[in-house]
């Protein structure tokens, strides 16, 4: 993926891309799974609800990851609160994942409680991965 980016983009005759294949290997490893979902999250034509909710029939820890993006475009009782989504992007280090939790709960950063100086490095990311509308 760092020597070619747009390779999350190629699909197979099946229209199937890599993260299809991660996500559908009942073998395969969570850690991979991650790293190609982050990839694809990169680009902004994946990152509204229609390209988030096509994605479906996960099993184990890719199936947890997916409930914690589908739950950014649920509002349902059930779901985990925008801080909770965060808190878990963070903790599987998918920074793509905790600037779409941005893009779409800009409110959130507000409730973390940051030290004033790391405030500003957040904000310097965050200026980097998101929209203008989340600044």
């Amino acid at each position: 993926l760092k020597a070619w980016p747009d390779a999350v983009k190629q699909k197979t005759r099946n229209g199937w891309t890599p993260l299809h294949a991660a996500c559908a290997c009942r073998e395969g490893s969570f850690e991979v799974a991650c790293l190609i979902f982050n990839s694809w999250l990169s680009y902004n034509e994946n990152r509204s609800k229609r390209a988030i909710m096509h994605w479906c029939n996960f099993t184990g820890d890719v199936k947890v990851l997916f409930s914690h993006l589908f739950a950014i475009y649920n509002n349902n009782a059930g779901n985990p609160s925008p801080n909770e989504i965060m808190d878990y992007f963070v903790r599987i280090e998918m920074w793509n994942g905790v600037s779409l939790v941005l893009d779409s709960n800009p409110a959130v950063v507000k409730t973390i409680g940051l030290d004033t100086n790391v405030m500003a490095d957040l904000l310097s990311t965050i200026g980097r991965c998101c929209s203008m509308i989340t600044m």
